[in-house]
Order: C-alpha cells, then structure tokens, then sequence
C-alpha cells in the first residue's frame, strides 16, 4: 500500500491559533489629568462618610462648592474668618481700645470674690445675701470656664453675669447697712466699684456688633454649607 500523503491536512501551528487569529493588545490610555477643581472635589468627597459617597452626594457637593467659589468662599478663607473672630473674646477688637470680653468677665469674677470674702468675715458665712453671692459666684465661675474651654454656650455666661451683678448688689448693700459711713467702706469699695465697671466695659463692648456681622457674611448659603463640612466652629454673641 502506498504511503499515504498527510502534509496537506497537517496544521502547521499545533496550538490551534495562527499568529494572525491574535489581536494586538490595546495601548495603554494615559491616566486621566485632573483639574485643581476636581482635586479639591475628590478630596471633599473622600472626606465624607461612606453613606454619602453616592453620585446624587457628589453633584449636590460640587454645586455648594461651585457656588462657594462664584461668591468668592471657600474652607480656607472661612476658616481664616473663623479664627480671627473666635479671637476677638481673649484679644479684643480694636474698635475696643484693647479691653476684652474674656478680661472683664474675669475682673467680675475676681472682685466678686473679694466683696465675698469682706462679705463672709463682716456678716457671717451664714449671713442669706453671703449665701446667694456665693450661689451665684460658683454658677458664673463654672460656666466661665465651660465658655473658655469652648464647652459653655456663651449665652450662659451672659445670664449668669446678670444674676451675679444683683446678688452682689445685695450684698454690698447689707454690708452698708453695717459701717459707719456707708459712703466710706474702704478697700471693699474700691473693689465693688471695679466690679461695676466691668460691667460698663462690657456694655459698651464692640464685641457682639462684630459677630453679629461675620455671622451675617458666613451664616448664608453656600457658606453656612461649607462651615459644617471644614468643621468650622461657630462664634457667638455674648447677647
């Protein structure tokens, strides 16, 4: 029998595939550039909570920061805003003359307690006016501190200034009712009229006219928007 002739059925590439059945792989796309803006987006969204991560999430925040940018806000400047006007409690405003809100409310403070004390040896630390001073120095003293440590709302303090000016008025007049000049009381004098004028000083404050006006220019939208996502801390008035 002849040998049989094969070389035209063979496959000249075993594996099934000629180099041509191969497609070219694709080039490789050069990695999409990003605009200033749209950094700033994605970092503004990859701050946000993982719930918030979604496309209606990421168009409302591009609009409030579209916004922002179109009246000339942005975190920066609000938080530069914030600090200098957070500053105006311990350092004052100029328009003050160099007195501050945080000064005086401490000059309140201090006399009050010295007026106590003459208060305490001349009546008697059972004496009622002692005691409602005292009440009343305690209340104001602790939330004084909650306001400087940012923990008090500035509010408190205001009311607690208040309620301390009448019982120390109180006392001074139960302490005149015991000298023998109500007019020549000596050194507890000197410190109840510090006392008052502190609370002059306060009075005439620029400080609120101040706060009122930055919390008109960053209290609108899109600033107020802005605020809560650079965890900007709000100022407050101290009426």
């Amino acid at each position: 029998m002849a040998n049989a002739d094969f070389s035209r059925n063979q496959n000249p590439n075993p594996g099934g595939f000629d180099a041509g059945s191969y497609r070219e792989a694709a080039p490789k796309t050069e990695t999409a550039r990003l605009t200033p803006a749209q950094q700033k987006l994605a970092g503004l969204e990859a701050a946000l909570p993982a719930a918030l991560r979604t496309q209606a999430a990421a168009l409302a925040l591009s609009v409030v920061v579209m916004l922002a940018a179109f009246f000339g806000f942005g975190g920066a400047k609000l938080k530069a805003k914030a600090n200098e006007a957070a500053k105006w409690y311990t350092v004052g405003v100029s328009a003050d003359g160099g007195y501050s809100l945080s000064e005086e409310l401490t000059t309140r403070a201090n006399t009050a307690a010295n007026i106590l004390t003459t208060g305490s040896n001349t009546l008697g630390a059972d004496n009622a006016e002692v005691l409602a001073a005292q009440d009343a120095l305690s209340v104001f003293n602790n939330d004084l501190d909650g306001v400087n440590t940012g923990k008090t709302r500035m509010h408190a303090i205001y009311e607690d200034n208040a309620a301390l000016g009448a019982a120390i008025d109180q006392l001074y007049a139960k302490l005149q009712e015991q000298a023998a000049d109500p007019m020549k009381m000596g050194a507890v004098q000197g410190q109840y009229g510090q006392f008052n004028s502190a609370a002059t000083i306060i009075g005439n404050l620029t400080y609120n006219e101040k706060v009122y006006a930055y919390q008109k220019d960053t209290g609108g939208f899109p600033a107020s928007v802005l605020k809560s996502l650079f965890g900007v801390k709000e100022v407050e008035p101290f009426a």
